[in-house]
């Protein structure tokens, strides 16, 4: 697990700073996200646990990790799939753009198949959606 550490913690800052410019977020020695330091906050910086963040913020972090966790599969050769089931409904509107930017660096990498129920928020992603409904469904 120690050996993972550091290249985890590379993999969700590169996300992490694409969100926050300049923060960073500690991982502990069980793999699991800890303190999110972001320096530009104000004069003083912030820095609080992940638990202690808002439900979209925690919401954002989670699918920042899966996305370090594909990019340290792909490194040791495996294919990699990422699966998001209307990820990011709790966040807001800004913080989705940034979040789209996050997702869009990972589909350089990535296959990702994006599910939804609010088309319309991700129409511009550059990707045509396809749209299932129960009898497509249904003939599949």
């Amino acid at each position: 697990i120690k050996r993972l550490q550091a290249p985890l913690r590379t993999h969700i800052n590169r996300y992490v700073q694409i969100l926050f410019p300049q923060a960073t977020l500690d991982i502990g020695e069980d793999l699991i996200p800890g303190r999110l330091t972001r320096p530009n906050q104000d004069v003083a910086g912030s820095s609080g646990l992940v638990g202690d963040l808002s439900f979209g913020a925690r919401e954002q972090m989670g699918v920042i990790t899966r996305l370090a966790y594909a990019d340290l599969l792909q490194e040791s050769g495996r294919p990699t799939l990422i699966i998001l089931d209307d990820a990011l409904v709790h966040s807001d509107d800004q913080r989705l753009e940034q979040m789209k930017r996050v997702i869009f660096d990972a589909a350089q990498r990535h296959q990702v198949l994006l599910f939804t129920c609010h088309p319309g928020v991700w129409r511009d992603l550059g990707v045509a959606p396809r749209f299932i409904t129960r009898s497509s469904a249904a003939d599949a």
